[in-house]
């Protein structure tokens, strides 16, 4: 049957699960000597593809390139009241150093290097350039094993057999035409859905057309994964109502334009009126939460940063400041707030208010240092300073959409389940295509699961090809 394939394996997305699933595949193939035909479909062209990847810092919940983080499990358990899949952490657990080892293998180099985080209490391993090297990277050693990338291509439908296992598949071109391939395996790895308006409206609720995406490259995440597997009765996981979400600065079109330097100072609505304790844990700890406050409980969806000259006294402040467009300076706090368009009364009351709040302690801007603004509602629980060194400063601050939640269910190997729990012949899914989280974002696990169960996808992958024998061996 190989001579009526057009694809033995097809991976839709050329992020870093994608490319880790596509040269899994090949490098397996060519191990067991296995001549099969892998193609990446990529709807982006070359200039833009790799979707969120391109863009990402790539974080890493990793002690060292062979150890995860302390209590990676159970943090990951916790921060989604118990709904995320033990069996799969545990999987991605075991599994993290060997992947990274092997991408390693590839050319990509780690490092600790800096992060936004100036008040970060979790190790964060980084690629040396981000996850655009892995994709980079891995695509290339992809191509040197055969592996065909095609670009502005976009899948649409998912087509099954007499016996329910997927053997084909509907790609729509550029300029609008589309063509049916006949497939061995389909792996899906075309993340999430915050490109789709329709479906962040469907499950994140009104006005969830403003939210912006993080980067250019969630624009290209439309969900299509996700629905043709629904469409087959694929069962699903994550949170749907949720997503990943960052603070950014929205005067800047630069991808992550995130203001990580708001603990050190306050954060006010649009009526001028403190929301948020801005000291209550370490930055990488509280962002997300701070973000989605804005966005569901703020007027506007806006909050802006208020603080001072003091900002540049803090070692590194620049690297907390992602933004391409400079603070808002004002000689005085009324001056600030016509500025920013609120009351000046307000602002100048709650500053004030802050201000009289402030209690005595050392300010340790590394560190959770227990300096307190007690006595108002919220309170401040670390890096309470004063506010009162002019010329005043100000950051307009929304939430940004990093990844969507909700994706398919999966068993540990990226086979996509079926409502009872079966896998669905032919077909997996990986990285943000897969549902995985709720709740709380476990930072520095989303490249990483995409690299380790893209790398089991594809060797799995490989095994069904020949154990369903589609193709002559």
């Amino acid at each position: 049957m190989a001579k009526d394939l057009d694809y033995d394996i097809v991976v839709i997305g050329c992020g870093v699960a994608g490319t880790s699933a596509a040269l899994s595949a090949a490098e397996t193939a060519k191990k067991a000597g296995k001549n099969l035909k892998i193609a990446i479909l990529e709807r982006a062209d070359y200039d833009h593809r790799g979707g969120n990847s391109r863009w990402t810092a790539s974080y890493m919940r990793m002690k060292n390139l062979d150890e995860v983080a302390e209590n990676f499990v159970e943090d990951m358990l916790a921060f989604s009241d118990n709904y995320s899949d033990r069996a799969y952490i545990e999987t991605l657990v075991q599994n993290a150093g060997s992947t990274l080892r092997w991408v390693q293998e590839k050319g990509v180099d780690f490092d600790y290097l800096p992060t936004m985080f100036l008040t970060s209490s979790k190790p964060r391993l980084l690629p040396v350039g981000g996850g655009r090297a892995i994709v980079d990277t891995l695509s290339r050693r992809a191509g040197g094993l055969g592996v065909e990338i095609i670009y502005e291509a976009t899948a649409w439908q998912l087509l099954l057999d007499e016996d329910g296992a997927v053997n084909g598949l509907l790609v729509r071109v550029k300029g609008g035409n589309s063509l049916q391939l006949k497939v061995g395996v389909v792996v899906l790895a075309s993340g999430g859905f915050q490109g789709n308006q329709e479906m962040m409206a469907q499950y994140i609720g009104r006005d969830a057309h403003k939210i912006p995406t993080v980067a250019e490259g969630g624009l290209f995440n439309k969900g299509e994964g996700i629905r043709m597997a629904m469409a087959l009765g694929a069962k699903t996981a994550g949170q749907f109502d949720s997503f990943h979400a960052e603070p950014v600065d929205p005067r800047s079109k630069r991808e992550e334009a995130a203001v990580m330097t708001y603990p050190y100072f306050i954060l006010v609505d649009q009526n001028g009126k403190r929301f948020v304790d801005e000291g209550k844990t370490t930055i990488d700890e509280q962002y997300e939460e701070v973000a989605r406050t804005i966005f569901y409980n703020l007027p506007g969806h806006v909050a802006y940063m208020i603080g001072d000259q003091k900002m540049y006294d803090i070692p590194n402040y620049e690297r907390a400041l992602e933004t391409d467009k400079p603070a808002i300076i004002a000689d005085t706090l009324e001056e600030l707030a016509e500025k920013i368009g609120v009351p000046e009364d307000q602002l100048k009351a709650t500053v004030n208010e802050f201000n009289a709040a402030v209690q005595p302690g050392e300010f340790h801007w590394d560190k959770k240092d227990g300096k307190k603004a007690a006595g108002i509602t919220p309170p401040k629980s670390n890096w309470a300073i004063p506010i009162d060194k002019a010329p005043y400063i100000a950051y307009p601050i929304v939430c940004s959409n990093v990844f969507t939640n909700g994706g398919l269910a999966t068993d540990t190997n990226g086979r996509v389940l079926s409502q009872d729990d079966d896998p669905i012949p032919g077909l997996y899914a990986i990285g943000e295509t897969a549902g995985l989280y709720y709740g709380k974002y476990p930072g520095g696990t989303s490249v990483l699961r995409g690299i380790v169960f893209g790398r089991r996808a594809g060797e799995h992958a490989v095994s069904y090809v020949a154990d369903s024998k589609k193709l002559e061996v």
